[in-house]
């Protein structure tokens, strides 16, 4: 099973150039290894390894109907104030949550998952490292993952009422949780309509990329309005651009704000700029709540505002860990803090992010300022690499009083998700590699290969070739599927900047 104390492979949600020209995922595990970012691992023998968990469908639903259980309660099950004292058994199959390890499992051998739970239960108080509120059991009769049948494993996530891991029909472990779960549904009506913006400069990576998520958007969006059209909550797009403006001011709604001046070679510096000037430069919108994006987002669905009241709500992401740096989290957010509240920091990026405008006003300066504080620290710069903006985000949210709801179920990432289950929004900043019979090869450049690294001087072309047939992951096959809908309907594909650069340049 998994546990936090080493590194596992993060991918970055940044869509800058300069920071996303990375290579293969065994590049970025080196360059994660060399940052001290905490990636999940695995026991093989007597050593802890990185990798990679499969995951697919959705991050919470057991493939058999739910049932009831014994209920027990704890003076301290739970971290959040919304997941309440009592605890119920509610295993979920084919699931394993992450997490800090309370009490290794391939020793801690139990009968059943019920005796799991009763063992996370009984370690729920803080001495014991922290406190269990999550658990994870293998009842496979030859074993999970390499480790032994009934190995019952405690561990402890800062936000258990919303518990991330990994989950496929696949996976062979059990899971459940100490805390009671929270609503992740959000509100229905029009009075949570919410507008996106995205935020990109003006060279060609990102113009076919944002043009892709556009078209899927105004799809969606119209599906939307057909189906409900009293309560669609999709609104307006705006594209905020910090670069000159480009040919795309005619095709796609478009905020043109200044570019930073000096982006200490990471362009991602302009992304919390350019919110900061949004407000300041943009006017008005009629939409109370936004939607922060960024280029690389498709819609899968029509897309649902999954706020509870005005609490802002945001996709986790695993390699986003203020608890690891307790010494810098302080530095920038306050010597103030306490272990427990840097625990329970928003483990998110600056995407995808629903909010409030007027929250996210008061975010953005703090923002933009924290972020450049970051950039020239040079602990914290090699510390965070290329998430320091991620980092800079969730910490002024910190000192914003902006608390952030957790949603799963917003974003898929393939390959590692599988299936479209509940997802709103494809995220194709993955490789996505194949042999010639579909299997996956990761870490390997495959004989097919859909990577939009490959395009950054230059237009995919259009009709991609779907992925060999013996592919199982539905979210790579659809993420091809609607590029080729989108080049297909889109005019003037191949040279959508003018700039006489032809589709189908590839960067190898």
């Amino acid at each position: 099973t998994t546990t936090t104390t080493q590194v596992k492979t993060p991918v970055t949600t940044n869509d800058a150039a300069g920071a996303d020209a990375r290579g293969d995922d065994v590049e970025t595990v080196a360059r994660a290894k060399a940052s001290g970012l905490k990636i999940e691992t695995r026991r093989v023998g007597n050593t802890l390894e990185p990798f990679e968990p499969k995951k697919s469908t959705s991050w919470f639903e057991s493939s058999k109907p739910k049932k009831k259980a014994d209920t027990v309660s704890s003076d301290d099950s739970s971290d959040s104030g919304s997941s309440g004292s009592q605890s119920t058994y509610d295993p979920k199959e084919h699931t394993e949550y992450g997490g800090d390890v309370v009490k290794w499992g391939e020793t801690n051998l139990k009968n059943s998952p019920k005796e799991c739970y009763d063992d996370c239960a009984a370690l729920s108080d803080t001495k014991h490292n922290g406190g269990c509120n999550v658990w994870v059991y293998c009842p496979v009769v030859g074993g999970c993952s390499g480790q032994p049948h009934k190995a019952c494993w405690l561990k402890r996530q800062g936000r258990p009422e919303i518990p991330t891991g990994t989950s496929d029909d696949t996976n062979p472990w059990v899971s459940g949780s100490m805390a009671k779960p929270a609503d992740t549904s959000g509100e229905r009506g029009a009075h949570k309509k919410f507008h996106v913006l995205v935020t990109t400069n003006a060279n060609i990576y990102q113009a076919w990329q944002v043009r892709v998520m556009h078209f899927w958007y105004n799809k969606m969006k119209k599906q939307c309005e057909t189906e409900d059209p009293d309560g669609c909550q999709m609104g307006g797009f705006t594209r905020v651009l910090h670069d000159k403006a480009d040919k795309l001011v005619d095709e796609i709604p478009t905020c043109v704000v200044d570019r930073l001046d000096n982006e200490m070679g990471f362009v991602v510096l302009s992304r919390p700029n350019a919110f900061k000037q949004y407000f300041e430069k943009c006017g008005d919108i009629e939409e109370d709540y936004i939607l922060m994006a960024e280029p690389d987002h498709l819609y899968l669905r029509p897309l649902q505002n999954l706020m509870n009241g005005r609490t802002a709500a945001a996709f986790p992401f695993f390699y986003i860990n203020p608890k690891g740096f307790p010494e810098l989290i302080r530095r920038f957010a306050g010597e103030h803090l306490t272990d427990r509240e840097i625990e329970e920091m928003d483990p998110i990026g600056s995407s995808p992010v629903f909010i409030h405008k007027e929250d996210l006003r008061r975010v953005a300066p703090i923002w933009h300022d924290v972020t450049l504080k970051i950039k020239q620290d040079k602990e914290a710069d090699k510390a965070w690499g290329w998430v320091l903006e991620m980092y800079g985000y969730t910490i002024a949210a910190k000192i914003a009083g902006v608390k952030h709801d957790l949603r799963p179920k917003l974003m898929a990432q393939p390959p590692w998700d599988k299936g479209l289950g509940e997802f709103f929004i494809l995220h194709f900043t993955y490789g996505n590699d194949y042999d010639e019979n579909g299997v996956f090869t990761p870490g390997k450049v495959g004989k097919w290969r859909f990577d939009k690294r490959s395009y950054m001087a230059g237009i995919p072309p259009k009709n991609l070739d779907p992925p060999p047939a013996g592919c199982d992951n539905e979210l790579v096959k659809r993420l091809i599927e609607m590029m080729n809908e989108a080049s297909a309907t889109l005019p003037n594909w191949e040279d959508p900047l003018g700039a006489g650069r032809g589709a189908g340049r590839r960067m190898l």
